[in-house]
C-alpha cells in the first residue's frame, strides 16, 4: 500500500526509505509546531496580551540571534550534528518550562510566559532550517524538484491534525500548559529520525571541512550583501516577515476583545490554526502545480501580497464603517474582526503552501558550492529580522497615544506596494541569475576550448621537430584535434629538414589528394634514371607541352580522359585539376560519370577547383548515387555560394526524385548564405511534407533566424512535432510493456528525432546560444542540467510555446507529459493496432 502511494507521488526505489524517514520527522516536527504554538499563543494572550508589543520587538530579537548561532555552527561542525544539537536544545527547554510552570515559583509565571511566547517564531524557523537542510543534503537536485512539493505534507497533515484535536481532548488535558508534555514527546521522536537518517545515509556537504575555505570567505555576511540578487532575495524575505508580523499582531490584539475565557480562546485559536493550515494543504495539492505550470513563478509569488493588500484594503473599510473595537462598535464590531483574521489566514496559508517553496527554488541559480550556506544566512537571519524590524515598527507606533488598531491593516496596505515592487525586480533577478548560470556552461567550454588551443600550438612547433619520431606523432595528435586543417601542417612537413618526415608528408598528401597514381606518369630526371613505360613521353610531346609553358595540351587530355585504362582516366582527372584552359571542361564533366569509382572520385576532388554551370549540375547528378552522395555533397558545399543559382535551377526540375530534392536542399543548407536561406523559405510550402521538414532542418544548419513574417510558420511546424510527440507517448502508454519491444524502441526514436527537430525549430525563434546550452543540459543528464534548462525555458519562451514546450522536456514520466499536453493536444484511445500514426 505504502509503496503504491510512494510510486504514484513519483519517488524511485532507491529513495523510498528516505522519503519515508522524511515524511515522518516532518509530522512529529508538525504535532511539536502546532502544540507548541497553540500552547505559548493561548497563555500569554489570555494573560499578558497588554504586553504584545513588546513580545514582538523581543520574539524578533531572539530570533535573530538564533539564527546567527544556527548559520555561525553551520560552518564549523557537520550539518546533521547541528541538526541534533539544536532539536536537543529545544527539548531541554520546553521540558525546563513545564517543570517550572508545575513546580516553580508563582512570580516567575509571567517571565516564563513572555518567554515561551516569544521563543515560538525562532524555534519553528530552526526546526525549518532543520528539515530543509537535511532534505536538501539527503537528496541531489533532481529528487529535490521532483519530491519537494509535497516532502512536508506529513508536516502540514500532522500541525492540521494537531490543532483539530485540541478541543476536543480537553477533557483529557485540562490544563493548557500540559500540551507542553505532548510538544516534548513530539519533537523526541522527530529528533530519533534524524539521528537514524544520519547514521544510516550519507548527506551531500555534510561536512563544513570538505567546504573549500574560498567558499566560506565568499559566504560571509557582508560578502553575500555585495551581490544584487541575494540583497534581492533578503530584501523580499524581509518584507514578507514584516507583512506576516503586522497581520498577525492585529490579528491577535483582537482576540481579547473576541474572547473572555482561557478555554474559548484556546480552542478558536486552535480551530482558527488548524483552518489556515488546511487551506495551506489544499492549495498545496491542487492549486499550487496549476498555478505555477500555468502563470509561472512571478505570478504565484504576486498572489500573497495581492491577496494580503486587498485584504487589509477591505479591513480599513470595514473599521471605518463598523467599528473597530467592541467598546465603540458593539456587535458590528466582528466584521472588523472576521476581515482582519480573514487577512491573517490567508496570509499564512499563502505564505505557508506556495511563497515558500517557490522562494526555495529562488536560489537555484546560486552557485552549487555556496547555496546552503547562503540559504541558511537568508531565510534565517533575515526572517528574523523581519520579524524584529515588524516588531519594531509596532513597538513605535503603539508608544504613540493617538495610536488605532485600525493603523495596522492601513500599513500592511502601503507595505504590500513595497512587496509587489520587490517581487517584480526580484523576478527579473532571478530570470537574469539563471541565464548567467547556464552561459557559465558555455564559459567553461570557452576555458576548454583556450585549453585545447595551447595543446595545439604546442603541438604544431613539435610537427619541426628534428626527431622525425616526435614530428609524425605530433601530426598525427593534431590531425585528430583539428581535421581541417590539415593541409596547412602538411605542408610543413613537406618542408622538413629530416628526409623520412617529408617522405610520410608526401605519402599522407598522395592520400588525401587522390595523386597515387600520378608518379607513374611523372618524368624522372634523376642520376639512376631509367625510362619504363610510361614515365617517358614521346618527343613531340615533350616539345610540346614546354612550348605551352607547362600547360597540359587538349589532345592528351583527350587521349587520357578516353583510355580503356582506368589508371589513364584518372591521371586526367588529376591534370584537370592543373590545367587553367576553358574547353578542357568538357573532359571533366565526362569523367564525372565515368564508371569507374576511384576515377570518379578523383574528378570530383577536380570539380572542387575547376568548375563550371555544368560541371555543377554533373556534381549534383552524382547526389543519387550512394558511393558519390558524400564526396559530392562536400565539393558542392566547398564551391559555395556560385553553387547556388544552380541547385535551385535543379530542384525545380522536371522528374527530379525526392532523394535529390532532398541533397539538393542539405547542400544549400550546408552552404548557409543569405541567397540559399532565402531559396531554401521559399520552399517552406512545398506540397511534399518529407521535403519541408527537410528544408527546416536545412534552414536549422545554415543558422537561420525567422523574420515576423516567419515567426508564425515556425511555431507551426513546432506544435506540429510536439503533437507528434503526444501521439507517439500516448501509443507508448497504451501498447503493452516488453511484448513489443521493436515497436517500443521506434516510438521512443522518433520522439528523441522529434524532439531534435524541435530544438531546431526553437533556434530559429529565439537565441541560438541559448537554445544550444538549453540542450546540451539535458542531454548531459545530470540533475541541476536539466533542472537548469527547464528554467531557462521557463524565462525566455513565450506563454503559449512555454506549455507545449516545457512538458515535452521536463524530467516526469510519460503518462504525466501526456496529461499535461492533453489539453492542446486530446488524447486518443489506442490499443496496439493503432499505435502507430499513418
Amino acid at each position: 500500500m505504502i509503496d503504491r502511494v510512494l510510486s504514484s507521488l513519483n519517488v524511485r526505489a532507491g529513495e523510498r526509505s528516505q522519503v519515508l524517514l522524511m515524511l515522518l520527522a516532518g509530522f512529529f516536527m508538525g504535532i511539536f509546531v502546532a502544540t507548541f504554538q497553540n500552547t505559548a499563543d493561548s497563555l500569554f494572550l489570555n494573560r499578558m496580551s497588554q504586553h504584545l508589543n513588546k513580545a514582538f520587538l523581543a520574539s524578533g530579537l531572539l530570533g535573530i540571534i538564533a539564527t546567527g548561532t544556527f548559520s555561525f555552527f553551520q560552518s564549523r561542525v557537520k550539518f546533521i550534528n547541528l541538526a541534533i544539537a539544536g532539536i536537543s536544545f529545544i527539548v531541554f527547554q520546553v521540558s525546563a518550562f513545564y517543570l517550572l510552570f508545575e513546580f516553580g515559583d508563582p512570580a516567575w509565571e509571567p517571565y516564563l510566559l513572555f518567554y515561551i511566547y516569544i521563543l515560538t517564531g525562532p524555534s519553528n524557523i530552526v526546526l525549518l532550517l532543520i528539515f530543509w537542510g537535511v532534505f536538501g543534503r539527503l537528496f541531489n537536485f533532481k529528487q529535490s524538484k521532483r519530491i519537494i512539493g509535497w516532502i512536508d505534507t506529513g508536516q502540514l497533515i500532522a500541525i492540521m491534525i494537531s490543532f483539530f484535536l485540541i478541543p476536543l481532548t480537553a477533557s483529557f488535558i485540562p490544563e493548557t500548559q500540559d500540551y507542553l508534555v505532548l510538544s516534548n514527546i513530539s519533537i523526541l521522536a522527530s529528533l530519533v529520525c534524524f539521528i537514524y537518517i544520519g547514521r544510516k545515509y550519507r548527506l551531500i556537504k555534510n561536512d563544513p571541512r570538505d567546504e573549500d575555505i574560498s567558499v566560506r570567505a565568499e559566504t560571509k555576511l557582508r560578502k553575500i550583501l555585495g551581490n544584487r540578487y541575494i540583497l534581492l532575495l533578503s530584501l523580499f524575505l524581509v518584507i514578507s516577515m514584516v507583512t506576516f508580523v503586522l497581520s498577525q499582531y492585529s490579528f491577535q490584539n483582537l482576540l481579547n476583545q473576541q474572547f473572555s475565557s482561557a478555554r474559548e480562546l484556546t480552542d478558536f485559536l486552535a480551530y482558527f490554526y488548524g483552518t489556515t493550515y488546511a487551506l495551506s494543504l489544499f492549495l498545496q495539492l491542487v492549486v499550487n502545480d496549476r498555478l505555477l505550470s500555468t502563470y509561472g513563478i512571478r505570478t504565484s509569488l504576486l498572489a500573497l501580497p495581492i491577496i494580503v493588500g486587498t485584504m487589509a484594503v477591505g479591513a480599513v473599510v470595514m473599521g471605518l464603517v463598523y467599528g473597530f473595537s467592541v467598546a465603540g462598535a458593539g456587535s458590528s464590531f466582528a466584521f472588523f474582526f472576521v476581515m482582519v483574521a480573514v487577512m491573517r489566514l490567508f496570509n499564512g496559508s499563502l505564505r505557508e503552501s506556495l511563497e515558500s517553496p517557490i522562494f526555495k527554488l529562488l536560489f537555484v541559480p546560486l552557485d552549487a558550492r555556496q547555496r546552503f550556506s547562503i540559504q541558511t544566512k537568508v531565510e534565517g537571519s533575515f526572517n528574523e529580522t523581519g520579524r524584529f524590524l515588524a516588531g519594531l515598527l509596532i513597538f513605535a507606533f503603539s508608544a504613540v497615544s493617538a495610536f488605532k488598531i485600525i493603523w495596522i491593516p492601513a500599513i500592511i496596505a502601503v507595505v504590500v506596494l513595497v512587496y509587489i515592487l520587490l517581487t517584480t525586480k526580484l523576478y527579473a533577478g532571478y530570470r537574469n541569475k539563471i541565464r548567467e548560470k547556464l552561459e557559465a556552461r558555455e564559459g567553461d567550454q570557452q576555458k576548454l576550448d583556450l585549453g585545447q588551443g595551447q595543446v595545439i600550438s604546442k603541438l604544431e612547433r613539435l610537427v619541426m621537430d628534428d626527431q622525425s619520431g616526435r614530428a609524425i606523432f605530433s601530426f598525427k595528435l593534431l590531425e585528430k584535434l583539428e581535421p581541417g586543417r590539415i593541409a596547412g601542417w602538411i605542408s610543413s612537413l613537406v618542408k622538413h629538414q629530416v628526409e623520412e618526415v617529408r617522405e610520410f608528408a608526401q605519402q599522407r598528401l598522395n592520400e588525401l589528394k587522390g595523386l597515387s597514381v600520378s608518379e607513374s606518369y611523372i618524368i624522372k630526371t634523376t642520376s639512376n634514371f631509367v625510362a619504363d613505360g610510361r614515365n617517358t613521353m614521346a618527343r613531340a610531346e615533350l616539345i610540346s607541352f614546354v612550348e605551352s609553358g607547362g600547360e597540359i595540351t587538349k589532345t592528351r587530355l583527350r587521349k587520357l580522359s578516353r583510355s580503356t585504362v582506368a589508371k589513364d582516366r584518372q591521371y586526367a582527372a588529376e591534370l584537370l585539376l592543373h590545367s587553367g584552359s576553358e574547353e578542357n571542361i568538357s573532359f571533366l564533366i565526362e569523367l564525372l560519370a565515368d564508371p569507374e569509382p576511384l576515377v570518379r572520385k578523383t574528378a570530383i576532388q577536380t570539380a572542387v577547383k575547376r568548375f563550371n554551370n555544368e560541371v555543377v549540375y554533373a556534381l549534383i547528378e552524382n547526389l543519387a548515387h550512394p558511393s558519390f552522395s558524400a564526396p559530392s555533397m562536400d565539393a558542392l558545399v566547398y564551391i559555395g555560394e556560385k553553387a547556388v543559382p544552380v541547385l535551385e535551377s535543379a530542384f525545380y526540375r522536371s522528374g527530379q526524385p525526392t532523394n535529390i530534392l532532398i541533397r539538393i536542399i542539405q547542400a544549400m543548407g550546408r552552404i548557409g548564405t543569405t541567397r540559399a536561406q532565402d531559396l531554401l523559405w521559399n520552399k517552406i510550402d512545398y506540397p511534399d511534407k518529407v521535403v519541408v521538414s527537410q528544408v527546416l532542418l536545412a534552414l536549422g544548419n545554415a543558422g537561420f533566424k525567422a523574420g515576423l513574417a516567419q515567426i508564425s510558420r515556425i511555431k507551426y511546424a513546432i506544435e506540429s512535432d510536439i503533437g507528434d510527440i503526444a501521439w507517439n507517448l500516448n501509443a507508448l502508454e497504451s501498447i503493452q510493456i516488453g511484448e513489443t519491444p521493436e515497436l517500443e524502441q521506434a516510438l521512443k526514436w522518433e520522439i528523441q528525432n522529434d524532439i531534435q527537430h524541435m530544438y531546431m525549430l526553437l533556434a530559429m525563434l529565439y537565441e541560438t546560444q541559448s537554445i544550444q546550452i538549453v540542450k546540451e543540459n539535458i542531454d548531459s543528464g545530470t540533475a541541476e542540467g536539466t533542472a537548469f534548462a527547464i528554467e531557462l525555458l521557463d524565462i525566455f519562451l513565450s506563454e503559449q510555446m512555454k506549455q507545449r514546450v516545457i512538458p515535452v522536456l521536463d524530467d516526469v514520466s510519460n503518462g504525466e507529459k501526456v496529461n499535461r499536453l492533453d489539453v492542446f493536444y486530446p488524447r486518443v484511445p489506442l490499443h496496439d493496432q493503432l499505435a502507430l500514426k499513418f
